[in-house]
């Protein structure tokens, strides 16, 4: 049986109004494969992925990575084993591209020929050039190279795994859809577990492995894109299945 990167037992995350963003959550991730999250806004999504590297904490339930409880493990020290992807790319304006990348080999006292190197690795494996770009800041770059660095930062200490959080959403479609093909390609080249928040069905079909649909802080379906299309599990499942159709035709 395949390991199993990721799970979730009975967990549920209840706001101070009394509200939840996720109610029960019985949920797991094989170790090397892409998930998808996706459900509409307010849907439990971005709470899930947050779980995991402990930036948002259970109200019940428990979350196991690799095997063992996040409650037990100091956040700080699980997050720079964990890459990350926030929305915006999350890198420092006043910080060269090369001290983004940096970050965390800094954090984990790497030395300083090994930071160059794995920046110089890093900045090509996501097809920018480190000669041109390493002594840049962000705001001299494309809203699709700032992606690209950003995804290089959450790989800069080979983590296992790494969560990304919409990192295409704000992008033009012809850049999305570059970066959604370097996507596949780095996928299939490292061979990470990557959890992947979308609010795009399309995407979540051409990038994953299997999919996860919420709605309302409850799982609908987890499923691969052909079990979803041939076998929707609600009504909601369903809906969205006539929607990717309807994008498509």
């Amino acid at each position: 049986m395949t390991p199993l990167a990721l799970e979730t037992h009975q967990v549920s995350k209840q706001f101070p109004d009394g509200t939840y963003a996720l109610q029960n959550i019985e949920w797991s991730v094989q170790d090397g494969e892409t998930m998808a999250l996706i459900g509409e806004s307010g849907s439990g999504k971005t709470t899930l992925l947050r779980l995991l590297n402990r930036l948002v904490e259970p109200t019940a339930g428990a979350v196991f990575i690799q095997g063992n409880p996040a409650c037990s493990q100091d956040p700080i020290q699980l997050r720079r084993r964990l890459g990350y992807v926030p929305q915006d790319g999350g890198l420092f304006p006043h910080w060269t591209i090369r001290q983004n990348v940096c970050l965390v080999p800094q954090l984990l006292g790497w030395t300083l020929k090994q930071q160059l190197e794995q920046v110089n690795t890093l900045l090509s494996l996501v097809n920018l050039d480190p000669a041109q770009i390493a002594e840049r800041y962000p705001i001299e770059l494309s809203g699709g190279e700032r992606q690209r660095v950003a995804v290089a930062r959450a790989l800069a200490a080979d983590p296992p795994i790494v969560l990304l959080d919409e990192p295409f959403g704000a992008l033009d479609p012809l850049t999305r859809y570059d970066l959604q093909d370097q996507f596949l390609s780095l996928k299939t080249r490292l061979q990470k577990t990557m959890v992947l928040v979308t609010h795009d069905i399309s995407e979540a079909f051409r990038l994953s492995d299997r999919i996860t649909i919420l709605k309302e802080g409850h799982i609908h379906q987890v499923g691969t894109p052909p079990e979803l299309l041939h076998a929707p599990a609600t009504p909601y499942v369903d809906l969205l299945i006539q929607h990717y159709h309807a994008h498509r035709g």
